[in-house]
């Protein structure tokens, strides 16, 4: 007589996928450690552009393939940013002086990633508008869907 059951499938055990370890994986974590506030920097998930922690993890990674200890070479990539970011603010300075002293308009600061996505909200929104006052909607017309439910006595 046959059975007429199914083989039990052959138990396997399903290893974890191994943790992806890059070398300048340490470094950032340091640089984290060392800057707090940098865990908040805002950054495009979808740009090319890392962020200023893995920038600044590679340049340190690159001094030390050169052949400098790792605590000197840290050192040595916070003077090269400190004077990147004093150069650039000093550039933004003269910029915003030298309008002043055309008569232009000096540039606007640096907005935030909120205010970004405010003026995108703003303009999808302001389509919108145009798009229904083009339509020729007269101001006591009522927009389609935007009827009221008819409103439920709980006392019935």
């Amino acid at each position: 007589m046959y059975c007429r059951i199914p083989p039990e499938p052959k138990k396997t055990r399903c290893k974890k996928a191994p943790k992806i370890v890059l070398p300048e994986d340490r470094l950032v974590e340091s640089y984290y450690a060392r800057h707090p506030e940098a865990k908040f920097i805002p950054f495009e998930l979808n740009s090319f552009d890392p962020p200023p922690a893995r920038k600044f993890a590679w340049r340190q990674l690159e001094l030390m393939n050169q052949g400098h200890p790792r605590d000197i070479a840290r050192d040595m990539v916070e003077v090269e940013f400190a004077e990147a970011e004093k150069a650039a603010e000093e550039a933004f300075r003269a910029e915003r002086r030298r309008a002043v002293m055309e008569g232009r308009e000096p540039p606007a600061l640096k907005k935030s990633k909120i205010e970004e996505i405010q003026e995108e909200e703003w303009e999808y929104l302001s389509q919108g508008l145009a798009a229904i006052g083009s339509q020729g909607r007269k101001a006591g017309e009522k927009l389609p869907g935007s009827e009221r439910p008819a409103r439920v006595s709980s006392f019935s």
